[in-house]
């Protein structure tokens, strides 16, 4: 797997779809945009094929700055095949924010040799744009907590999501580098994600250092910790409200609303409709964690304590090739990073 090098945008860049891209791109390719003033700011989109905010809102920032970008970019477009077909990932290939821990599959190898030029421009901050398909806020996730990083993502959103698993992200990797965060950007398409997602880069290329990575004005720590993941079986199948007639597990129909709502102890998430339609919750060191979150009593899944569900998906195919969602608790800052 080739990497493709550029320092200029194919002609028609602005005006292709995700699903188009493939036919202007001849894979993975990062693009180094001179800008007034260096150090850049790095950008990663699409990732994932199905999540297009991030193609979106750079069309955007590209089109509304006009004349020389403010500040050199660095951009890096991922799975271009996958958004050709609509997916989050092809069924012969692994997830493309799976890849940036170490590992000698192709696909890993091109993110060692991403990684190596964006640690030889020295960027000034990196960030990383994402979709959900269940319903959420519009967050920022980081995985450090030094101030520099939570002003960053307070910058985009008051509401800040740390976690250290799964570790083989690109955030991760690129908060090694200089201060990341990754952008949670709403439903793919939505407008409004656009528009916020487009603006907060524009701002991140106009402002020097000193005042990007500076406290916002009216802003507050609230940061929550991802502690857990849920995940269900290959063989299991999901339902959701009145679509369980396949399903071993039917779960409420408003189940992604609960995300970033506080569920109290003894909530019913659903129905058990086999001996097989059950939960498997993981912690951050890949224990098995279930009875501690969730019991089942006469088919019915009830929680067994309160938490704070995020990115809560009723899509089949996101559940299979990801998980059902994430456990979270708030996460005290210590005194000297308020």
């Amino acid at each position: 797997m080739k990497l493709h090098l550029s320092e200029t945008l194919p002609a028609d860049f602005l005006t292709t779809s995700a699903r188009k891209l493939n036919d202007i791109l001849p894979g993975p390719s990062l693009f180094f945009l001179k800008g007034e003033r260096n150090p850049p700011l790095f950008i990663s989109i699409l990732l994932h094929g199905n999540e297009t905010t991030g193609l979106l809102a750079v069309q955007h920032m590209l089109k509304t700055i006009e004349a020389k970008l403010p500040r050199s970019v660095i951009l890096f477009i991922g799975n271009v095949r996958a958004a050709k077909a609509g997916a989050r990932k092809m069924a012969d290939e692994p997830d493309y924010n799976r890849i940036w821990s170490s590992g000698s599959s192709k696909e890993e190898r091109l993110a060692s040799e991403v990684l190596g030029h964006i640690a030889g421009k020295a960027p000034l901050a990196c960030i990383d744009i994402h979709n959900n398909t269940g319903k959420n806020p519009h967050y920022a996730c980081i995985n450090t907590l030094d101030r520099a990083t939570l002003n960053l993502a307070a910058r985009f959103s008051p509401t800040i999501v740390y976690f250290t698993e799964p570790h083989e992200v690109i955030s991760i990797a690129c908060s090694r580098i200089a201060p990341s965060v990754t952008l949670e950007c709403g439903i793919a398409g939505d407008s409004e994600g656009t528009l916020h997602t487009a603006d907060y880069l524009i701002a991140c290329l106009r402002s020097p250092a000193s005042k990007l990575f500076a406290h916002p004005e009216k802003s507050h720590d609230d940061v929550f910790h991802t502690v857990a993941k849920i995940s269900i079986p290959d063989n299991v199948r999901p339902g959701f409200g009145n679509r369980c007639d396949d399903a071993d597990i039917c779960f409420r129909s408003d189940f992604d609303l609960l995300n970033f709502t506080r569920v109290a102890s003894g909530t019913l998430l659903g129905t058990a409709l086999t001996p097989s339609g059950l939960l498997y919750v993981s912690n951050n060191m890949n224990m098995d964690v279930t009875n501690e979150y969730f019991s089942v009593l006469n088919g019915e899944i009830r929680t067994t304590r309160h938490f704070i569900p995020a990115m809560f998906t009723m899509d089949r195919t996101i559940i299979q090739q990801d998980c059902l969602g994430y456990i979270m608790e708030p996460y005290p800052l210590q005194q000297e990073n308020r």
